[in-house]
């Protein structure tokens, strides 16, 4: 290494960030007892499930952006990939044996309450579009756009 110049100036680098390349370990309790986790440095592995979910939608859509889709998504709609990870499954399960006996638990009541909670959270409607739908002749206008299309044969009259 001390003839390569290359090695060398990576070998600064690394004595130089040494305390930055690597954090203390976590310790945390289980029922196992103490364990120590050692947490990344970077956020790799969050980028790398961001990655496999974008290349997904794309896939299944077609569109190059996702910037509307991920905007309109529910906020734990990722988590869904965490399914396929079968730690994940033995912990979310929690000694069930599927997720079907594991819905079953689900209060319908506090289901309902919560729908209705987020029913009040409705994104805010662009001004233009609000006052164009408050229009007394907006459904005819609607009608006579779309028969002014070249019709595909799904829309007749």
């Amino acid at each position: 290494y001390k003839k390569n110049e290359r090695h060398q100036k990576m070998i600064e680098q690394i004595d130089k960030y040494w305390e930055k390349l690597f954090a203390d370990p976590i310790e945390v309790e289980t029922c196992d007892g103490k364990k120590h986790i050692q947490p990344q440095r970077t956020n790799n592995f969050a980028e790398q499930r961001f990655r496999d979910l974008k290349r997904g939608y794309r896939k299944k859509t077609g569109n190059g952006s996702l910037g509307k889709t991920l905007r309109t998504m529910l906020a734990d709609t990722p988590l869904v990939k965490n399914l396929q990870n079968d730690e994940y499954m033995k912990i979310l399960l929690n000694g069930k044996s599927n997720l079907q006996e594991l819905f079953a638990e689900i209060d319908v009541t506090e289901v309902r309450n919560e729908l209705k909670s987020t029913q009040g959270n409705i994104e805010k409607i662009p001004a233009k579009l609000k006052k164009l739908t408050n229009q007394t002749d907006y459904p005819e206008m609607l009608k006579n756009y779309f028969f002014k299309l070249k019709s595909n044969g799904i829309f007749c009259q």
